[in-house]
């Protein structure tokens, strides 16, 4: 699995597209995707969801430049939900 993340400032919206083997998922708790995301303080908690049901393209806007923690759950046919974890930077 790989992320490709695009805007990562406080003052555009920040896009985390996920490589997947697209063909295998199956919607998972009514999306094709979950993503969550907290800030290093634990203070801040985001939660969504993907731009559109035939995509693992999600949108996410971050009130504060630092470090952020972020699992994307996909379920898969052949393997049952899996969480991928990530860091990423917002300046």
């Amino acid at each position: 699995m790989q992320l490709d993340v695009e805007g990562k400032t406080i003052e555009e919206t920040t896009s985390l597209t996920f490589s997947t083997d697209y063909d295998n998922l199956e919607p998972y708790l009514g999306a094709l995707g979950h993503v969550v995301v907290i800030d290093e303080d634990v203070e801040q908690f985001i939660h969504v969801h993907p731009t559109s049901n035939d995509a693992t393209t999600f949108e996410a806007h971050f009130e504060k430049p630092g470090t952020y923690k972020l699992w994307a759950e996909f379920k898969y046919q052949d393997a049952g939900v899996i969480a991928f974890p990530f860091v990423i930077e917002i300046q």
